[in-house]
């Protein structure tokens, strides 16, 4: 009849349900409850019968939380065969907690649920007419467990199955989906919504480089797994209440693709990047090839032309054109400047001391803690300093001007100020210097500040991560 039953139910909660019942009539035994414990050793309630009612309190509270002996005995792998627990704790804490009555009973047989070596849970057996179960009794309970481990294992791996085809055929849907993100910054934000969207976790993290992402929230187990691709490592961390074997495996192959995935990103951004430095070369060479070349043609006949004239009405137009060249001259150069940094090579503290010089203004510069910058990083903070550079030229009215950089672990702290004219930062619009020194610094997920008054100068204060 056991066999029989070992084959009904739909699920594993129904086909242990009947086993319980059908062992109990067979024995004349009137309770019965069955734990499944994972590997994580967290243990759940999965069948029961004939319950006293202290047993029952609160949804069967007793029998879900804590520990007790016999739970102990399975964990600590010293629980082989079926035996007689003197005292059950569970039964033991519903009586001093006055959770209901419990029929006089205080002790029942526990038998192991087993699929060859491998432990699946507990079967407890109790009645208030037998004190201790005899030998006889304990092996019929152990052949009928053993019995149960075998379904139970065959239920789990025909699950684990269903689960696997499941989560892969969601796997193909997550790919085609994410596939489709072409923006590296928003790139893993948007693959651990998805994850959430398409898989039961709880929460999802991506360690990435210098990125540290958690999408959802943590749970009480985890998995993890990590590849590496110099100079990349990227690492996904999945939390749920439980982690299956086939939600392992789903994560190895969103590992495998999210790392192809962003080594494309990576490469893309990289080119364009690559691009855009190879056309300010090629504008700057422009420039310096023709435009400079014309303006420095230009001032030579000025100056040519300006000793042969006698007329002073003559001599002083040709000096104009000569002085409207060599400004024009300034002008291309720096411009060829911006748009290829002489000096940025050899860092940012070279370049300015190098633009002071074709600008013309004394700037005293100082830098401490010293760190070397990402190329994605210095060439911003170099368009930084240079606009404000440019601001104090242009409308400041004073040659001097001081820079101090502070590095401090990933930060780095400028201190841009000038003693000249100032202004009223309430009563002047600002121009598109400022607004360009403010958005560049907030597009590197900086910090800005303003001070100045009329006749005491200018103070910029910027606070710029440096990953």
């Amino acid at each position: 009849m056991i066999s029989k039953t070992l084959n009904k139910g739909k699920n594993l909660e129904e086909m242990l349900q009947a086993v319980l019942e059908a062992l109990l009539d067979i024995t004349n035994i009137e309770t019965g409850w069955i734990f499944l414990i994972d590997k994580e050793q967290q243990h759940r309630l999965i069948a029961s019968h004939g319950l006293p009612e202290g047993l029952q309190y609160n949804d069967c509270e007793p029998l879900k939380i804590g520990g007790c002996w016999c739970m102990n005995k399975f964990r600590n792998e010293e629980l082989k065969h079926a035996v007689n627990i003197l005292n059950c704790k569970r039964l033991e804490m519903a009586k001093t907690n006055h959770w209901g009555c419990i029929n006089g009973m205080e002790r029942h047989a526990t038998i192991p649920i087993k699929a060859g070596e491998e432990p699946l849970g507990l079967m407890n057996i109790a009645s208030v007419e037998v004190d201790s179960f005899s030998q006889d009794d304990l092996d019929l309970l152990e052949t009928v467990a053993y019995q149960m481990g075998a379904t139970i294992k065959r239920f789990q791996l025909y699950l684990e199955e269903q689960e696997r085809a499941r989560m892969l055929s969601q796997l193909q849907k997550y790919i085609a989906q994410i596939s489709q993100e072409a923006n590296i910054d928003t790139f893993l934000e948007h693959a651990g919504e998805l994850a959430l969207k398409y898989f039961d976790w709880k929460g999802i993290q991506f360690k990435w480089n210098d990125t540290d992402l958690l999408v959802g929230e943590k749970a009480v187990y985890h998995y993890s797994s990590r590849i590496e691709w110099k100079p990349n490592v990227l690492e996904i961390s999945i939390f749920g209440d439980h982690i299956s074997k086939a939600s392992s495996i789903i994560l190895e192959e969103i590992l495998t693709h999210l790392s192809l995935q962003l080594q494309k990103l990576y490469l893309h951004q990289e080119e364009k990047k690559l691009v855009k430095t190879n056309e300010r070369e090629r504008i700057s060479r422009d420039l310096h090839d023709s435009v400079n070349q014309l303006l420095f043609s230009l001032i030579l006949h000025a100056k040519g032309l300006e000793k042969r004239l006698t007329e002073q009405d003559h001599i002083y137009s040709v000096q104009l054109i000569k002085e409207l060249g060599d400004e024009a001259l300034k002008e291309v150069k720096q411009l060829i400047f911006q748009l290829r940094p002489e000096g940025l090579e050899l860092g940012i503290v070279t370049a300015i001391n190098r633009y002071s010089e074709l600008v013309d203004l004394d700037i005293e510069v100082n830098a401490k803690g010293l760190k070397k910058i990402s190329s994605e990083r210095e060439l911003p903070i170099w368009r930084i300093l240079q606009e404000a550079i440019n601001n104090c030229k242009k409308h400041a009215q004073t040659n001097d001007m001081k820079i101090q950089m502070t590095f401090i672990d990933t930060m780095l702290k400028i201190v841009i100020e000038d003693q000249g004219i100032g202004f009223n930062p309430n009563q002047i619009q600002r121009g598109i210097g400022l607004n360009s020194i403010q958005k560049r610094v907030e597009e590197l997920g900086g910090e800005y500040s303003l001070f100045s008054d009329v006749h005491k100068g200018t103070k910029i204060c910027l606070v710029i991560p440096l990953k």
